[in-house]
């Protein structure tokens, strides 16, 4: 084979020494970087999966974030038209309370009136008797006796007109 120019000596130190390399690459390289790469997939998926989960979970609490504002909303709402109707009632009623007040006070006006004015009718009736009288007596004396006055004074009193109120 040397007449082919092939040394058996320098064939056998190479693949010799490409044995040793491979046997020392696939203990001291290869192993230690394929789980080294293994470890990196794994994490990477571990931090894909998390990412998922962790956008399922923000989307979670965003649609729970979203239907608890819809239901304070509502609520308020709710709370908002139920307080314009307390207020409307309320005011209904104090209205209602002030007409029947008012008409309370009118009423009792009325009967003051009334009253006042049965008072000033008797008081007049009393002085036009008196008045009377005392024209009765003043103007008749000479010309009538104490009995005839008597009887023309109680017929000027009967005269006087009775005003019922």
């Amino acid at each position: 084979m040397e007449n082919l120019g092939i040394d058996l000596k320098l064939i056998t130190a190479q693949i010799a020494s490409f044995v040793i390399f491979y046997l020392v690459f696939r203990k001291f390289v290869s192993h230690p970087l394929i789980k080294f790469l293994k470890k990196q997939k794994e994490q990477d998926e571990l931090r894909d999966e998390l990412a998922t989960e962790l956008e399922k979970r923000k989307e979670t609490l965003d649609k729970k974030d979203r239907d608890m504002d819809q239901k304070r909303k509502k609520e308020f709402e709710k709370a908002l038209t139920l307080g314009k109707e307390e207020a409307k009632e309320h005011k209904m009623k104090l209205i209602a309370e002030a007409k029947k007040e008012s008409e309370g006070i009118i009423i009792d006006a009325r009967e003051q009136m009334e009253e006042e004015k049965s008072k000033m009718y008797k008081q007049i009736r009393e002085k036009i008797a008196d008045v009377s009288t005392l024209i009765v007596k003043a103007g008749l004396k000479d010309y009538l006796k104490p009995e005839m006055q008597k009887e023309a004074t109680k017929h000027i009193l009967e005269k006087i007109p009775k005003v019922e109120i």
